[in-house]
């Protein structure tokens, strides 16, 4: 056969295999429906694996390896479909958050001092500063005030763990950021509270999450957040000890907004398929690197 006449036949195969997806994503819809009722979990990994190894018995050894990432790709996109239908039939959004944010005072917001210059929420006159996230975030808990704010990140110097790892640790969420002109490089600022506020104008979500201790975890994580088109406009890692071995917490910023539907879907999606997952903060990027 000719170039032509194989692409022809595999057009044909390619409109088989559609009207199959059709019938397909039809039945996960029905599954939907019966797994909102019952509340049942999406994900099952074990099933999964148990299906995939079913599937590819007596499959060609040479192509054994592309028909089982065929079938995992298949059931992916099957939970996506699903998570989305279960939030429209049932209000089960793992997350509760604010719409309205409270007025910050500049003298109850903290900064570090060495921060300090390049600080601009508010008035440097009036801002309060300590030597430590850690001392900040204490007298936040306290009371005494009801905001903090520090560089999360200086491009070509990397990003703040420290600062990362406060607002997990406390549970705080990063309500403004700022890209600011900091000599000759760029640094991204941002103000943090207690309150998880979402906005119709944010543009950016920020979040922790650990992978699941197996193979293919953290690369079916990145599938999944791009099959919502969404862009990453930040990830790093930082190492912690578990069960005698290590693992990761994989810290991400989504260029998105939490009011979106599709946007629901995906953190409802991570929320259930990561080991754990935390949202660090919904806010409105000023500026980009």
């Amino acid at each position: 056969m000719t170039l032509d006449e194989i692409r022809l036949q595999i057009d044909h195969v390619d409109s088989q295999i559609r009207s199959l997806f059709i019938e397909r994503m039809g039945l996960a819809e029905q599954v939907a429906q019966v797994k909102a009722e019952t509340e049942d979990s999406i994900y099952k990994p074990e099933r999964e694996k148990a299906i995939i190894e079913r599937q590819s018995k007596d499959m060609d050894p040479h192509l054994i390896m592309e028909y089982r990432a065929l079938v995992k790709r298949i059931m992916e996109v099957s939970r996506k479909y699903q998570y989305g239908r279960t939030l429209e039939i049932r209000d089960c959004f793992p997350f509760d958050y604010e719409t309205q944010e409270p007025v910050m005072e500049d003298d109850r917001t903290a900064v570090l001092r060495r921060d300090l210059y390049i600080y601009d929420f508010g008035s440097r006159d009036r801002v309060c500063t300590e030597e430590s996230f850690s001392r900040i975030a204490e007298k936040m808990e306290e009371g005494i005030y009801l905001a903090g704010a520090g560089v999360i990140e200086r491009v070509g110097s990397g990003v703040n763990d420290d600062l990362n790892s406060m607002l997990m640790t406390h549970h705080f969420y990063i309500s403004r950021c700022r890209v600011c002109r900091d000599g000759e490089n760029k640094s991204k600022v941002v103000l943090f509270t207690p309150h998880f506020v979402v906005r119709p104008e944010d543009n950016r979500i920020k979040l922790v999450f650990v992978c699941p201790n197996r193979s293919g975890s953290l690369s079916s994580i990145m599938d999944m957040i791009a099959d919502y088109d969404v862009n990453l406009t930040e990830v790093h890692s930082i190492p912690f000890p578990s069960e005698n071995s290590w693992n990761y917490r994989f810290f991400i910023e989504l260029n998105a907004n939490m009011l979106d539907d599709n946007i629901r879907a995906l953190l409802f999606q991570l929320h259930s398929e990561t080991e754990s997952m935390q949202i660090l903060g919904s806010y409105h990027c000023e500026g980009d690197f």
